[in-house]
C-alpha cells in the first residue's frame, strides 16, 4: 500500500531553518530516506499515545540520524507526523534537532494536527 505525502508548511519552515545552518546541510537526504520509507507504508517510529485520536489515525515521532554532524540517532533529528489509514494519508507536521529542543508537548501536536490537517 502506497501512502501520499503532504508536507505541511510547519514543517517546510522547520526543513527551511535548519537548511540555514551549516551543522545541518544534508538534511534534505536525511530526511528523504525516511519519506521514501513512509510512501511505501512503512510507519516509522513511535507511536504517540492519549493523543485521542480516531481509530484510523495516528501520530508518531521518528528518529532521524543527522548525517552532517555523525553522532548517532540520539543527537540527530525527531520528526512528528501524522497518519490517516483509510485514506493512505501522511502529514508531516514538524522537524526538530534533538540538540535544540527537548521534546513536543501533545497539545502542540494536536494543534498542528486541527492547523494543517482537518
Amino acid at each position: 500500500m502506497e501512502f501520499s505525502i503532504y508536507f505541511t508548511p510547519r514543517f517546510e519552515k522547520d526543513i527551511h531553518f535548519y537548511k540555514t545552518k551549516r551543522k545541518y546541510k544534508k538534511i534534505d537526504d536525511d530526511v528523504d530516506d525516511v519519506v521514501k520509507q513512509l510512501q511505501n507504508g512503512n510507519l516509522l517510529g513511535d507511536e504517540i499515545q492519549d493523543l485521542k485520536l480516531s481509530e484510523d489515525e495516528s501520530t508518531y515521532k521518528v528518529r532521524i540520524v543527522n548525517t552532517s554532524i555523525n553522532v548517532g540517532k540520539s543527537k540527530g533529528f525527531r520528526m512528528i507526523y501524522y497518519v490517516v489509514k483509510n485514506e493512505c494519508e501522511i502529514y508531516l507536521l514538524t522537524i526538530y534537532s534533538k540538540t535544540d529542543k527537548e521534546d513536543i508537548s501533545n497539545k502542540e501536536i494536536i494543534r498542528l494536527i486541527l492547523e494543517y490537517c482537518r
